[in-house]
């Protein structure tokens, strides 16, 4: 399965979590960026600040 695959929402995979981070929020708890949260955009801490997320693709080295 391919990440446009996970784009498409052809099946349920919101619960499989791509990344842990920190947040941005006051706080900065840890988050888990899940594939749902890339569909919407956003992710949530536990305390309620939402986070951007932002999918940047780019070439192979070999290909830059």
């Amino acid at each position: 399965m391919g990440i446009l695959d996970w784009l498409n929402g052809s099946e349920d995979d919101s619960g499989i979590i791509v990344k842990s981070t920190r947040s941005k929020g006051d706080r900065r708890p840890i988050i888990d960026i899940t594939v749902d949260d890339i569909r919407k955009g956003i992710a949530t801490d536990e305390y309620g600040y939402r986070n951007e997320v932002v999918l940047f693709l780019r070439k192979n080295k070999k290909d830059r």
